[in-house]
């Protein structure tokens, strides 16, 4: 077997297991974010039993007070703003985006964003400041990218 032929195949299990854990990434992350909005779509088609499987199987992951919280049809997400803009972040970057950076570079970068991100609910749990749900946006995605920078690796190495 020639040279070609290994690099050749090692670059495809490489682009393969990418692959996989990108598509895990966003397929996760795609889930948890619509779940969060198609709770309160349910219960405004269905009434208001349903949808509540959904409140509760997210309760794990978030406190969904509802004063933190997008609304639709005068209902709360199932999610906070803050995870339901992590979560869409998360799947926007692990869909679309591509990081050419080594791995410990993208690892302090993602590690920066994310105690960037800290500041705001540490800031609110020792203060009387409150943040706004915009603020909550804002820094779920970026907590989302950092997140994305963080898991998105590049498990072989190998030389062109």
């Amino acid at each position: 077997m020639n040279i070609e032929k290994i690099k050749h195949r090692e670059l495809f299990k490489k682009n393969r297991l990418e692959f996989l854990i990108r598509f895990i990434l966003s397929a996760t992350s795609f889930s948890l974010f619509l779940a969060a909005i198609l709770a309160p779509l349910i219960q405004h088609i269905f009434g208001y039993p349903h949808g509540e499987a959904i409140y509760s199987h997210l309760s794990g992951i978030c406190h969904q007070y509802p004063t933190r919280s997008f609304w639709i049809f005068n209902r709360p997400f199932a999610l906070c703003s803050r995870c339901t803009s992590m979560y869409m972040g998360l799947f926007i970057f692990s869909t679309f985006f591509t990081i050419k950076k080594n791995y410990t570079k993208r690892l302090i970068i993602g590690f920066s964003l994310i105690l960037f991100v800290s500041f705001d609910p540490i800031i609110q749990l020792f203060t009387s400041y409150e943040s706004n749900n915009f603020i909550r946006l804002v820094t779920g995605i970026i907590g989302g990218v950092g997140t994305f920078l963080i898991i998105n690796f590049s498990p072989i190495k190998y030389k062109e």
